[in-house]
């Protein structure tokens, strides 16, 4: 133990081993917390620093408690200290075993003090959140924009000490956002003209002619969007049929692509439409179906479903 008293503590960000000094003074039996008090104080702790950065609360999140909760408890029981378990499991993993959703963004921090006892004290909490803020990785977590929910866990014993895991969650930020860049939503209409007004470029520097936007296909790109609580893109048995009536004659050739992704914001974008037009244009196959010659018009939608997920549908036609 050093001689002002503190207690080594070892945190490591989602990658890099840091080593913190805390101090743990006073800890006894008397002082020992709940699970419960303990997470509160330890949202508390966080809020007021996100609060200092002009950043929304973040709320507790039940299935994030349970999955901080089992890999403090792993931890000490296997004595480990890695985001990952001996089995390869990370904190995802543990996030959708506790019922979290695959499409939001999640993060974790954590903590171990060797020398620490079983008792948990308050002024703990505060130094582990302390040593965490002091860390640029950890920082980074808890400074996310993006995250909306929290969890907490704590386990310790004489040996081999206390570990303590913060998990994060929410849905993420758009993946085209340029640097120093806000969101900036847009509404159906918007997105549309917008993928139509790259869709033109990148076909006139291909040398192919102009294509025009479609209500009718906008309308088609919409019918495929899955439900949210689907797990997939749904097939596209019939186009066709999904047409009203007067337009099922007017079209050649109809062709879909799609494109999904998570923890990638809670609305739809302007940068959004850069990154699902970057992933389609940079994919041979589907750049060479953007730059058929045979090409007349477009429909395009994008749907966010809060939770972080968006789906992304381009419908290509051709007129007869």
């Amino acid at each position: 133990m050093r001689r002002d008293g503190r207690r080594r503590v070892a945190s490591a960000g989602l990658s890099t081993l840091w080593l913190l000094l805390l101090a743990a003074q006073g800890l006894s039996p008397a002082d020992a917390l709940e699970l419960d008090p303990a997470r509160d104080r330890a949202l508390a702790l966080l809020n007021a620093d996100r609060s200092e950065q002009d950043l929304p609360p973040l709320q507790l999140d039940p299935a994030l408690n349970a999955a901080a909760q089992r890999h403090a408890e792993d931890m000490l029981q296997r004595d480990y200290y890695a985001h990952t378990s001996p089995e390869g499991e990370d904190v995802q993993d543990r996030f959708l075993s506790a019922g979290g959703s695959r499409w939001r963004l999640v993060a974790e921090n954590i903590a171990r003090c060797a020398e620490c006892g079983p008792a948990l004290s308050a002024d703990i909490i505060r130094q582990l959140q302390r040593g965490w803020m002091d860390s640029p990785q950890h920082r980074a977590n808890i400074l996310r924009r993006g995250i909306d929910r929290f969890g907490f866990g704590i386990a310790a014993a004489d040996q081999p000490g206390l570990y303590a895991v913060q998990t994060f969650a929410g849905p993420g930020r758009p993946r085209g956002l340029s640097e120093g860049e806000e969101p900036k939503a847009l509404a159906p209409d918007e997105l549309a003209d917008g993928m139509l007004e790259r869709l033109n470029r990148l076909r006139q520097d291909g040398g192919r002619d102009r294509i025009q936007g479609s209500p009718a296909l906008d309308a088609l790109a919409r019918s495929l969007i899955p439900d949210s609580g689907s797990g997939g893109l749904e097939r596209a048995n019939d186009l066709y049929a999904r047409l009203p009536d007067g337009e099922r004659g007017r079209w050649r050739s109809l062709g879909v692509l799609k494109a999904a992704c998570g923890g990638c914001g809670a609305r739809e974008t302007e940068a959004d439409l850069r990154f699902f037009h970057r992933q389609w244009h940079e994919r041979a196959g589907d750049e060479r179906r953007l730059l058929d010659p045979g090409l007349t018009h477009a429909g395009f939608a994008i749907e966010a479903d809060g939770s972080g997920r968006k789906t992304a549908i381009l419908v290509l036609g051709a007129v007869r």
